[in-house]
């Protein structure tokens, strides 16, 4: 069995897809969840590092663009590809049920982004929370970027934004015990459907409506003109499967 040291890992890569609020998005998270459970049984150098399902939760924050958010982590470019390649194939495809169909059908439909993870802060909350497990409550936030940025503009100028909105800083009681920054990787000849995915982690459900409090009162949801062309919040209950 290959036991990765994630601790000394600065920036892993991680497959996050994205699944719609629709008429059919409960037979696709159930789809979706089998899959990412499914893909634990690839071989040991190949599986990933580990698989959470991000559930809505709309009562917290209501009518969500996405249902659910399935997340995997590996350490570098190589091994995310190893499991691309394994999905692909017919052990892959016979791995479990739906294993192949429901990723490739998700890639598909334009909902799958393959990004590069940056903890910007509590790496050690972090550390913990993976090495405890179960559940957590967090605020995620998936965007495009403004017209006229390139990719790379685009990531350094949000990465040097971290814990702003514009000009205006995100108070304590909003700024949770984690933040993630998820840049998509490059790529040749085509974009991905979204240009960043964060995650905020909380304690309680008490944070993270704080947080969408301070949002409601101080970002439109259309984004900064010179950042962000449009952007969707989620408040989920994270799974690390």
């Amino acid at each position: 069995m290959v036991i990765y040291d994630t601790s000394r890992i600065p920036a892993m890569i991680k497959n996050i897809y994205l699944v719609e609020h629709t008429a059919e998005s409960a037979r696709q998270v159930t789809a979706r969840r089998a899959a990412a459970t499914a893909a634990l049984s690839a071989p040991p150098d190949v599986r990933p590092v580990r698989v959470a399902v991000c559930a809505a939760l709309p009562d917290v924050l209501p009518v969500p663009r996405f249902e659910a958010v399935v997340l995997e982590w590996f350490v570098d470019d190589a091994h995310q590809a190893r499991f691309a390649s394994w999905l692909a194939s017919p052990e892959g495809a016979a791995a479990g049920e739906g294993l192949r169909a429901t990723a490739m059908a998700t890639a598909e439909a334009g909902q799958l982004v393959v990004a590069r993870e940056h903890p910007m802060r509590g790496a050690d909350w972090l550390e913990r929370r993976w090495r405890e497990g179960g559940t957590a409550v967090k605020h995620m936030a998936i965007a495009r970027r403004a017209a006229g940025l390139s990719r790379d503009e685009f990531s350094e100028l949000w990465r040097n934004r971290a814990g702003k909105v514009g000009a205006t800083p995100i108070p304590a009681e909003a700024r949770g015990n984690a933040y993630v920054q998820n840049h998509p990787l490059p790529t040749d000849g085509h974009d991905w459907p979204f240009d960043a995915v964060n995650e905020v982690y909380f304690d309680d459900l008490e944070g993270l409506r704080a947080r969408i409090a301070w949002f409601a009162e101080n970002f439109d949801g259309v984004g900064e003109d010179d950042l962000v062309a449009e952007s969707w919040f989620v408040a989920v209950r994270e799974e690390i499967l």
